[in-house]
């Protein structure tokens, strides 16, 4: 089976991160309290690390000095599936399972109008490793296909959060965002490939791993309408990365250039992400927050040129309801859009990003008066998109690429008053 042409543009992508839970390639929530509300909690300070991730103003209602630390444990089930004329084959995916950790400190002396406080948070760590299958053309061995697919990023958001109470019912919050990425690719989907003429094989070339520093500011405000209702709002920028190096070499045996090393660079920021939502408490036992996210994605460097994504808009929303004094359960439903259009399937295949619904319940338990217990799990249910090869003309006649993605995850997490 040939198919040159067809396969030798895969999206410039390759190596980019999978989004396997995410809105967009970023996680719904951190932590197991925020990922049990499905996400929401831009209006409700009932954790350090919904509210490092979601809003710094709510810090100044987080009383005392907070630590939380949290794991999420996570096993997707992934596939990729092709079809060149008569030819087609599905793979499913050969991952390990993530693990993704995020720590938070928070202080907030009592009456006073000062908090701030630091976080740790992964905000994604996955991968995607699709073997090398001569009966899925997509895989077939180059140059025919892009044999073996992997992929490796993880993303590492630190915020350090300032916020002041203006007044009893109003607070504002500012942080300055450091973020350290790491990314693997074999191949390099992302380079150009080393092709021997216009009409000769092609072959990408393999990148180990590489990371880039980040920068950004994120700004939130908190406002009681009364007692029971309030509102949130909070906006990050575009967090922007310095440039992945890799030091590769030329891949196309065919060519008296093979082995002679080339460098090869990928710029992928993170987008601006808009959140506001409404808190509802009322009473000390029933907390219900809605929130809407919007991710610019169409603005960003790497997702709007290489990736192409869209901007999304996410809805979330949860309750938590405090059985007891020692005992709390939570519920959250997440609903976000897929940024990828069907006609770029085939430019995204290790970063699909198509997740759209997802469910998510879990509970706390106060162990005593300094530490607190707290699970979640969520479901996000199976989604997948399907679109044509795309050849040097555009799309190939009688060709189909179909990736689907579904996952579950554990998260736990342990906070102390300190």
């Amino acid at each position: 089976m040939k198919c040159k042409g067809c396969v030798l543009l895969l999206a410039l992508v390759l190596a980019a991160p999978a989004a396997y839970a995410g809105n967009g390639h970023m996680l719904h929530g951190i932590g197991a309290v925020n990922s049990s509300m499905g996400g929401a909690g831009v209006a409700l300070p009932i954790d350090p690390l919904g509210a490092l991730l979601l809003n710094p103003a709510l810090l100044t209602d987080l009383d005392g000095s907070r630590f939380s630390f949290s794991a999420e444990y996570n096993t997707q089930k992934n596939a990729v599936s092709s079809r060149v004329g008569p030819f087609s084959g599905r793979t499913e995916d050969d991952s390990d399972p993530a693990l993704i950790p995020a720590f938070g400190w928070t202080h907030h002396k009592a009456g006073s109008r000062l908090a701030y406080g630091m976080g740790f948070l992964g905000l994604a760590g996955f991968g995607a490793d699709y073997p090398q299958d001569s009966t899925n053309p997509i895989l077939a061995p180059q140059p025919f296909g892009f044999g073996r697919v992997y992929s490796n990023y993880q993303l590492l958001k630190v915020p350090t959060v300032v916020a002041w109470k203006v007044s009893d019912a109003f607070s504002l919050g500012v942080s300055l965002n450091v973020a350290r990425s790491a990314l693997t690719a074999d191949p390099a989907g992302f380079a150009s490939p080393d092709c021997s003429g216009p009409a000769g094989p092609c072959f990408f070339p393999r990148v180990n791993s590489d990371s880039a520093w980040g920068y950004g500011l994120g700004i939130g405000a908190y406002y009681k309408l009364n007692p029971a209702f309030a509102l949130g709002l909070s906006y990050n920028t575009e967090t922007k990365f310095s440039d992945f190096e890799w030091n590769s070499a030329v891949a196309n045996p065919n060519l008296p250039t093979f082995g002679r090393a080339r460098q090869i660079k990928l710029k992928l920021n993170s987008p601006p992400v808009l959140v506001a939502g409404i808190g509802f408490t009322p009473s000390d036992r029933l907390a219900i927050g809605i929130d809407g996210k919007w991710l610019n994605y169409e603005n960003t460097e790497g997702f709007k040129d290489t990736l192409g994504f869209k901007d999304i808009t996410v809805f979330d929303a949860g309750v938590q309801w405090r059985a007891t004094s020692r005992f709390t359960l939570r519920g959250g439903y997440n609903r976000g859009e897929n940024p990828i259009p069907e006609e770029r399937t085939f430019l995204t295949v290790p970063v699909p990003a198509i997740f759209e619904d997802r469910v998510a319940g879990g509970f706390g338990l106060r162990v005593n008066d300094n530490l607190m217990l707290d699970a979640a799990y969520y479901h996000v249910f199976k989604n997948h998109i399907t679109g044509p090869f795309l050849g040097p003309t555009g799309p190939v006649p009688g060709t189909s690429v179909t990736t689907e993605m579904a996952m579950d995850s554990v998260v736990l997490t342990f906070s102390f008053k300190l």
